[in-house]
């Protein structure tokens, strides 16, 4: 019995091992199957890629293509880098971001802090893109679970399917603000809420606001400013809050 308690504990022991978060020495690259990764507060990296196991990267960082397939990625403040990508997994950006590259998951959130700047785009499938007064350059995009900008700048396209989209406290997007009618299919036999476009006081989309779904609500505050409204007819409002 004491034996088989022993193997037992060995064999955690082992697991807890390998799934251990592995800092990333300075200057170099790691390449990773089942291990998290860690690239510590003020180092310099190269490439940061793992495939099962997540990765922190700490305040101040420096590093290339951060990437992962089965887990979340975390980044603190003031870190610059090129990419950020994960397939399974959220996300999590703090304040001060340097992107050079694009900012995508498939399966999770994406949310990132005040004065961050992606020179490429931010997207995700199946999660929610939260942007609180960041610049991104190129386009938005998420397929379910909406969007979030509080004073955001987007310079190219804002799409979605599902859910809804909040463009807040003088958020402005250079493009077009595109919502997606759903492909077949999609809803797995349940039907789901309308899509929600909010467009709050102060807030800009200097292109069209193209409604492919027409069950689409669409709310414009008196204050804000929008281009054609194609494929639904946009409510106005005033006040702090949309009527939904």
């Amino acid at each position: 019995m004491k034996k088989n308690l022993l193997t037992a504990a060995l064999a955690v022991a082992l697991s807890f091992a390998a799934h251990a978060a592995t800092i990333v020495a300075p200057g170099t690259s790691e390449d990773s199957v089942n291990k998290s990764l860690t690239v510590g507060a003020g180092t310099a990296v190269k490439d940061v890629e793992t495939v099962n196991g997540s990765i922190d990267v700490q305040d101040g960082a420096q590093a290339a293509e951060v990437s992962t397939v089965n887990g979340s990625i975390d980044v603190g403040n003031d870190v610059t880098l090129v990419t950020l990508e994960t397939v399974n997994g959220s996300i999590d950006v703090g304040s001060g971001l340097k992107a050079s590259g694009d900012v995508e998951t498939v399966n999770g959130r994406i949310g990132i802090g005040p004065g961050s700047t992606v020179a490429g785009s931010v997207s995700t499938v199946n999660g929610r893109v939260t942007l609180d007064q960041v610049t991104v350059t190129t386009n938005v995009e998420t397929v379910n679970g909406g969007l979030n900008f509080k004073n955001a700048r987007i310079g190219g396209n804002v799409e979605m399917v599902n859910g809804r989209a909040e463009l807040l406290d003088g958020t402005v997007v250079g493009g077009d603000l595109v919502v997606h009618k759903p492909k077949g299919g999609w809803s797995w036999g349940n039907k789901t809420k309308p899509p929600v476009v909010v467009i709050g006081a102060g807030s800009e989309v200097r292109g069209r606001l193209l409604i492919e779904n027409d069950e689409t609500k669409v709310y414009v505050h008196e204050n804000a400013r929008v281009g054609a409204v194609e494929g639904v007819q946009a409510t106005r409002y005033s006040g702090a809050n949309a009527p939904e």
